[in-house]
């Protein structure tokens, strides 16, 4: 009877979470102006250089059908990861929905676990059509093994993006929170290398953006030694470090004042 009554705690506890978590993913897969751009906007992308503009240069370098693999994968998850934290987040703190959250008989943290995990599964929703594109067509010269390995670092690698965003969200009102995602997001998605080479003179900022970081990850999870430049073990830790400090301020932000 002990055993029973200390399990139902839990079991509730549980659901609460689950409750949040699906409302969450309903409520972001139900705004066209989310789902819409961040669902169709990667794979348009990568059809687009990866067939269309650059397919013949593809076929004869595998090495290049990868970099494009690469690139427009972690494009995916980590637009998708922030975009649905950082918006949402700053909108409910704006009208007091956290406060109202707070004084409810409900875990506390259930709330931020449902934006987190809805982060992470919108990254993964975004990158699949990449992922089956890629495998369907060979444009990536990856196995199987590759690709699954791969996607576990970019499912992983939505994280600190989705910390990136709550940060974000925490410290930006309702009406600003795109424009600042937009701010931190796209600079390093460009300025990393990640979609194209960049001249000898700007590898040096690369180390600067995370996205670089999962992009380095993705290739040596995929074993693609020719386009990795940093050791994995440097990359998990910019990215660990990345993830805690971006964790920390939003965390300070929500503790005091929501």
């Amino acid at each position: 009877m002990t055993a029973l009554t200390q399990s139902v705690p839990v079991n509730r506890t549980l659901a609460v979470y689950a409750i949040e978590i699906r409302l969450e993913l309903i409520r972001l897969l139900r705004m066209p102006a989310f789902a819409l751009p961040m669902f169709l906007l990667p794979v348009a992308t990568y059809l687009l250089f990866a067939f269309a503009v650059a397919g013949e240069m593809v076929a004869k370098d595998p090495d290049a059908g990868r970099f494009m693999f690469g690139g427009f994968s972690v494009m995916a998850v980590t637009m998708a990861a922030l975009f649905a934290t950082c918006p949402n987040l700053a909108m409910e703190r704006e009208q007091g929905l956290l406060t109202l959250k707070r004084a409810q008989p409900a875990p506390p943290g259930a709330w931020l676990t449902a934006k987190i995990v809805a982060g992470v599964a919108c990254g993964t929703l975004a990158y699949l059509p990449i992922l089956v594109l890629a495998a369907a067509t060979g444009q990536a010269h990856l196995s199987g093994a590759q690709f699954a390995a791969m996607s576990a670092v970019l499912t992983a690698g939505t994280l600190p993006f989705c910390a990136l965003g709550v940060m974000l969200g925490a410290l930006t009102s309702g009406s600003a929170a795109p424009a600042y995602a937009n701010l931190a997001y796209l600079p390093g998605l460009y300025l990393s290398g990640v979609f194209f080479p960049l001249p000898k003179s700007m590898h040096f900022q690369t180390a600067f953006w995370p996205h670089f970081h999962l992009d380095q990850l993705v290739f040596a999870a995929g074993g693609v030694t020719k386009l990795r430049w940093m050791a994995p073990e440097m990359a998990v830790t910019v990215l660990l470090g990345f993830t805690v400090l971006c964790s920390a301020v939003a965390l300070y932000r929500l503790k005091r004042r929501g």
